[in-house]
């Protein structure tokens, strides 16, 4: 009899083990899918000497709040990095330079690029993924002073980039209206910069 008892307790200690055992394969051992829940965009703009002594630099781009926002570059290398904390938002940047007055050298050595990189983040601040590395936009040549007005508008037709950032997380292209006198239609043509277009929202509409 005392060994019936002495089996009865092993074997119900066993069951309750197996018990624990199967309640361990819960769904709640799952792995959180990752999705993204912000970005941070990087901005980068190099110019020559040239350039800045021939013209104001004015730079367009998109802030935290997925507003237009824009400075005035002084030196040879601008840099923004924002973060956008809510998605979707949009992202991009855009140089514009005029010609400060009468050009006074026999020629000049234009050279400008940009370059923007899109990092997305999870829930906890962690980088998801690979960043999203834009070309390297890119203007170059030697101009004499009755070519500087034309070049400044391709200047900014070319050093332009904008992309989408879905709420998925997702990055496809869109188009930005920029601020200033860039003209994509007439890319020869110099026109006035003026503020139309630098406060209004851009958050993408996705």
């Amino acid at each position: 009899m005392k060994n019936l008892k002495i089996m009865s307790l092993l074997l119900g200690g066993l069951l309750s083990l197996g018990g624990l055992t199967s309640c361990s394969s819960s769904d709640d051992d799952k792995p959180e899918t990752t999705k993204a829940t912000s970005a941070t965009a990087e901005y980068v703009v190099n110019l020559s000497q040239d350039l800045l002594d021939a013209a104001a630099i004015t730079i367009y781009y998109i802030d935290s709040n997925g507003l237009q926002a824009q400075e005035t570059a002084t030196s040879g290398k601008w840099t923004k990095t924002v973060s956008f904390d809510i998605l979707p938002t949009q992202a991009g940047f855009c140089v514009q330079p005029r010609l400060k007055g009468e050009p006074s050298q026999e020629a000049y050595t234009i050279e400008a690029d940009g370059k923007m990189t899109i990092t997305l983040l999870d829930q906890k601040g962690n980088n998801i993924g690979n960043p999203y590395v834009g070309n390297k936009l890119e203007v170059k040549g030697q101009l004499g002073p009755n070519f500087l007005g034309q070049y400044m508008t391709r200047i900014s037709t070319r050093l332009a980039e904008a992309k989408a950032i879905a709420a998925d997380g997702t990055i496809t292209n869109t188009t930005i209206t920029w601020g200033g006198n860039a003209d994509d239609k007439d890319p020869n043509r110099d026109t006035e910069i003026n503020n139309d277009g630098a406060t209004g929202t851009t958050r993408a509409a996705i």
